[in-house]
């Protein structure tokens, strides 16, 4: 059976107490009567009602003494209040509004306005409620949360954090009144300055920072998104910080594992390829024909064997956080011209017109040179290995949009557009590829995404299924050089591999 809605009336008038208890039982409503303030105030921490409707000038307390209590008390502050009153009593009204009540009675108003105030309200707490409940069980669950959340308003005060917050930097909610954010964790304050340069539907890549507290560092991934505070329009910020300095543990660890590993497979391989190399040259006397075949059999599964190892060991750097980009200015055009010029005999082996341009020189860019000769020694010599003998491959590049582009066309195989969705991913070959018995480990272009995705540059692929395949690659860091005297005059030279 469900209980009937409770209405606390309070009036020192027993003829309006006597109206109001039937005009409200008339519509199935359950009835309390008081005479004065004080008795309100103790029927209501009583009864808790659902409503209570209260006359203005009552003896021992009036209706204003009371409603203040009420609405300052925890217990009974959320209860609406109705305030009998006339439709001229303006100031009367804003003294009620100012401290809390939500609504008025006019005394002699007929049954259908009265009920029609009593059942408005009633919708209204009901509403409210379930707001309430709703806002207490979305909190409950950011409280459970293990990663720590905090809101602020628009002006950067801190408006709402959830439990692990409290535990691990130890926030008291009365401490921290009209506190900003910044305030409690200056650590971010310059991720707080760029999520607000980002356009309002821009996402915001998540950060990470050490923090230091109690002498104790952490490292957490910082993500920041847009929020709105309560049901207004007002947008605050949610920073939620995740606590991943296990895991960066575990990767260290992973890393160094697979260092040590990699090392020790490394050091037999070249010992291996060494005396290999030493016997192949003579050094240990004169060979026969076969056993230098054998010999060479021996020195090719080596060496892969040995690239095998170093893709390995990189891609798990790349995957632990461990490599460092260093960044220095060079003539990006230079290194193109000495990488295409380092494959021209493997080019001409298969008869391939191997050709290199640029739009000018030098293109001074600022990256890591090694890792840069890495990932085009990686594009051209796969555009070497996909393309069949007599074809092409162009390499051309120039400056674009603060950073060098650089695009390797090739008249080889192509790929599938479903090939092309997992290129990049690892140990990933083409079908293709494995039908032809092309050899590779599937490390490569994993290698080369990370690579460019470390210089925050961007990869493209576009190839079709017996046509070809081209690779755009954009650097960011072009240096703008003074034109040496003459380089205007200079034309676009192109390096041809010798195909004879």
């Amino acid at each position: 059976m469900v209980d009937k809605t409770l209405i606390l009336v309070v009036d020192d008038s027993n003829a309006i107490r006597t109206r109001m208890k039937e005009i409200l039982t008339r519509h199935d409503y359950s009835v309390i009567l008081r005479e004065n303030g004080q008795e309100a105030i103790l029927a209501a921490l009583e009864y808790d009602p659902d409503l209570i409707v209260i006359d203005v000038n009552m003896p021992h307390m009036g209706g204003y003494e009371a409603c203040k209590i009420l609405k300052r008390y925890q217990q009974t502050r959320m209860i609406p209040i109705a305030v009998f009153t006339d439709n001229r009593e303006i100031e009367k009204k804003v003294r009620f509004f100012d401290i809390g009540v939500e609504d008025f009675i006019v005394k002699d108003a007929d049954e259908a306005e009265v009920i029609a105030r009593i059942s408005g309200l009633l919708r209204w707490k009901e509403n409210r409620d379930r707001t309430v409940r709703d806002r207490n069980r979305l909190e409950n669950l950011i409280d459970s949360l293990s990663d720590i959340v905090l809101i602020t308003d628009t002006n950067g005060r801190l408006v709402f954090f959830n439990r692990p917050a409290v535990e691990r930097f130890g926030l008291v909610p009365e401490l921290l009144m009209e506190k900003s954010l910044t305030d409690i964790l200056p650590e971010v304050e310059e991720i707080l300055e760029q999520f607000t340069m980002l356009d309002e539907y821009e996402e915001f890549e998540s950060v990470e920072r050490e923090l230091m507290r109690d002498g104790e560092k952490r490292v957490y991934l910082v993500s920041v998104c847009r929020v709105y505070i309560g049901y207004s329009e007002e947008v605050g910020v949610a920073v939620i910080l995740k606590d991943v300095t296990s895991a960066r543990e575990t990767e260290r660890i992973k890393a160094e594992f697979y260092s040590m590993i990699a090392h020790e497979f490394r050091t037999p391989i070249s010992v291996i390829l060494g005396y290999t190399q030493l016997i192949l040259e003579g050094k240990a006397g004169e060979i026969s024909g076969l056993q230098k075949e054998f010999l060479g059999g021996v020195e090719e599964k080596g060496r892969n064997l040995l690239n095998l190892v170093n893709d390995f060991l990189e891609v798990s750097r790349f995957e632990s956080k461990f490599v460092k980009i260093e960044r220095k200015e060079f003539d990006f055009s230079e290194l193109l011209a000495e990488t295409v010029k380092s494959l021209r005999l493997l080019a001409g082996n298969k008869n391939i017109d191997l050709t290199f341009s640029c739009d000018r020189e030098p293109i001074g860019i600022n990256a890591d040179r090694d890792k840069m000769e890495h990932v085009f020694i990686n594009l051209i010599e796969n555009a070497i290995k996909y393309t069949k003998d007599g074809g092409m491959v162009t390499v051309t590049c120039m400056a674009r949009e603060g950073g060098a582009e650089t695009v390797i066309k090739d008249t080889g195989i192509g790929m599938s557009e479903k090939e092309i969705e997992y290129i990049f991913d690892r140990f990933k070959r083409l079908d293709n590829a494995q039908k032809k018995k092309i050899k590779g480990t599937g490390l490569g272009l994993a290698i080369v995404k990370e690579i460019v995705d470390a210089h925050e540059g961007c990869i493209e692929v576009e190839s079709t299924e017996g046509v070809g395949s081209i690779f755009k690659v954009w650097i960011p860091g072009f240096m703008e050089h003074a034109e040496q005297p003459g380089a205007s005059d200079k034309k676009r030279e192109s390096v041809t591999s010798n195909n004879t």
